[in-house]
């Protein structure tokens, strides 16, 4: 049989007709319900990779693909450890020492309890990604005048921190150590006064604001530490870094040992993970309630065109030409509906990834705008998904179809 006639055949049941007019509504529905699935998934799916690659790109970006530390608390010689492993491991392209600790933090205006980073300058841009990310000021913890003329120590910090010490490039900040029983014994906390050198916006709030960095002489001054925490790493390909970090803790041994920065952010990477498949799945109903309305809208029509069957069958309409029929029907709502809902979300997402006109909160969402990233697989995947659950939606009522006794559905009314 003819596949164009079957075509016109499908196309003109799905068209409003005075007399099936509530059954051409009802089809319309379900092409619009296939429309909003497709629409939604998309838009769906590419937020939560937008969300996924962003977040994943500041935690890379702040943090070293891998860091070495020591049971001890110390690394006395950093420079031996890292050319130790860089000559048993040609994955690592630079290092870095650093200190991290806890300090309190002041200005002229306000006070608050942060993490500091001792940094190497130099050797710190070729290990973490700050750099770029400096909004006022410059990349560095060397010396400078502050405001009013003095000579101090450097310090960076990130722009929440600013804003809540209401400070710029130049002002003075004091760093304390915050007080235990030994500083007690010792006559209270130190303090060191340093001058801002650098605002950075990382975009995370958690990171914008919390850090700052200092030199390492400073910050060792300030503790009371001769040593440093760690050594920070950068490999070639950050997926593949926790490769480097077994490498490193095999290597060193005790008192030695290394994680990399997916273990630290195990959680998240694990939650986001889960949330696209979660967010597909319940997304998805939508476009199966779809389907579910296409099976109810073809059953009316094989009920209201019985008598149109039977005159097909006796035209010489075989029962899979008959199944055809009502099967291209499904397939116009869903290809239709998907192309469209499709079309609509790939807009809106297209425009939100060039323009970012859909803002967000970022301290609670950590980011200031809403993040998508369409991904080709994903499109492929809904439109596939979307389109096979409409062509399975219309087997029941197709085969229904099929079957009518051909005397019987000519004497239909």
């Amino acid at each position: 049989m003819n596949i164009r006639l079957e075509s016109k055949i499908a196309w003109r049941y799905l068209g409003a007709q005075r007399k099936s007019l509530f059954v051409s509504l009802i089809s319309l529905f379900s092409m619009l319900g296939v429309c909003i699935g497709t629409f939604a998934l998309i838009v769906a799916l590419s937020a939560v990779n937008g969300f996924e690659s962003e977040v994943t790109k500041q935690m890379i970006g702040k943090d070293a693909h891998f860091e070495v530390y020591s049971y001890s608390d110390e690394i006395f010689a950093p420079d031996s450890v890292a050319r130790l492993l860089i000559t048993n491991d040609n994955e690592i392209v630079s290092y870095s020492p650093f200190i991290i600790y806890k300090v309190g933090v002041s200005s002229k205006k306000a006070n608050d309890g942060v993490v500091v980073y001792g940094i190497e300058t130099q050797s710190a841009k070729k290990v973490i990604d700050l750099e770029s990310k400096i909004i006022a000021g410059k990349f560095t913890v060397d010396s400078l005048e502050d405001s009013s003329g003095v000579l101090r120590p450097s310090v960076m910090l990130g722009v929440g921190l600013a804003h809540r010490l209401r400070v710029d490039v130049g002002s003075r900040l004091v760093l304390q150590t915050f007080q235990n029983p030994d500083d007690m014994a010792m006559g209270g906390p130190k303090m060191m006064q340093f001058a801002v050198s650098g605002i950075f916006e990382t975009g995370m709030y958690e990171y914008d604001g919390n850090l700052l960095y200092v030199g390492i002489p400073e910050l060792q001054k300030l503790l009371g530490k001769r040593g440093v925490t760690g050594i920070q790493f950068k490999v070639n390909d950050p997926w593949k870094s926790e490769i480097s970090a077994q490498k490193a803790t095999l290597f060193l041994g005790y008192p030695f040992y290394a994680t990399d920065w997916k273990a630290k952010n195990k959680t998240l990477l694990q939650w986001m993970n889960y949330e696209k498949f979660i967010v597909a799945a319940i997304v998805c109903l939508i476009v199966l309630i779809a389907a579910f309305n296409i099976i109810s809208s073809l059953i009316m029509v094989v009920v209201d065109k019985t008598k149109e069957i039977g005159i097909l069958r006796s035209m010489g309409f075989s029962e899979n030409a008959v199944m055809r029929v009502f099967m291209g029907m499904g397939s116009f709502i869903g290809v239709f509906g998907s192309v469209l809902g499709g079309t609509i979300g790939l807009a809106l997402c297209l425009v939100q990834e060039r323009t970012h006109f859909i803002k967000l909160p970022a301290d609670v969402y950590m980011m200031p705008f809403f993040p998508v990233e369409v991904q080709v697989l994903d499109v492929i995947a809904v439109f596939v998904i979307g389109n096979a659950l409409c062509i399975l939606a219309t087997i029941l009522p197709a085969f229904k179809a099929s079957r009518l006794e051909v005397v019987g559905a000519i004497r239909h009314e």
